[in-house]
């Protein structure tokens, strides 16, 4: 049996390698991380704020706002999907844990999302909004929503050996939480107040809605929605991460047939 400190000590080890590898397959290396979601959010300025012409004073940092917290969930679920069996060969040379593969991605898109995080807060700043002591709520915001991601990818690598097609219909899940989350609208706008509560339980829009009130309104989140996403998402995550265990020496055997 590995233990614990052996486990994490190959878990970061393996998100340093990673990364690096990464930037060294790319002509534009590290700066990708910050022209990937630069792209994203110029493409749905372009369509939603000139094309449509829905755009507000405002649009830009709301889009931003949005956008990169989805981008984060999105990015992480996608490229964890594949992650179990994407570790057939070193699974099957060596004893370890599944739930390695999972975490690693996570943590990769962690890192590289909490660069952009960065960068979008001094972009809000630069644009004539001022930093304010209610902005120590988004480290909280981020963690939760780091909780939340760790439990729906884990759920998706979990399912993807056992279904293959189901990777298809995680990319449509994830496809329609972003026309379903007010990334490019506001939902106080387009959802009739009797269908607010309803579309709320939505823990992506929940998201969204407070990095913008914290950033762009200076309004604190809704505590107890977070405590009651955290707690959902943390119960969640206990559970796959228990039932992950249990299936622990049938992967190696499912991922080569």
């Amino acid at each position: 049996m590995m233990k614990v400190s052996q486990f994490w000590e190959l878990v970061f080890t393996k998100v340093q390698f990673n990364l690096k590898a990464e930037a060294k397959n790319s002509y534009l290396s590290y700066a990708w991380w910050i022209l990937e979601p630069i792209l994203f959010v110029g493409t749905f300025y372009l369509v939603f704020g000139v094309f449509m012409n829905t755009r507000t004073p405002d649009f830009l940092l709301f889009l931003i706002c949005g956008k990169i917290p989805f981008l984060w969930f999105s990015r992480a679920i996608q490229n964890t999907t594949n992650s179990i069996v994407g570790g057939k060969g070193l699974m099957n040379q060596v004893a370890i844990p599944k739930i390695f593969f999972p975490v690693v991605v996570i943590l990769q898109d962690l890192v590289k999302t909490s660069v952009v995080f960065i960068l979008m807060l001094l972009f809000v700043w630069a644009n004539g909004i001022e930093p304010h002591v209610n902005w120590l709520a988004i480290p909280v915001i981020m963690l939760s929503q780091l909780i939340f991601i760790s439990a729906v990818a884990i759920l998706a690598a979990m399912v993807v050996p056992f279904i293959p097609d189901m990777k298809f219909i995680i990319s449509t899940f994830v496809l329609m939480l972003m026309f379903g989350s007010g990334i490019f609208y506001d939902y106080r706008d387009v959802i009739l107040p009797k269908h607010i509560d309803l579309y709320l339980l939505n823990p992506l829009a929940n998201y969204l809605s407070m990095y913008r009130g914290v950033l762009l309104d200076n309004v604190l989140p809704n505590w107890y929605d977070l405590m009651m996403i955290s707690a959902i998402s943390f119960l969640s995550l206990f559970v796959l991460v228990f039932i992950l265990k249990k299936l622990d020496t049938v992967y190696p055997r499912l991922v080569l047939e």
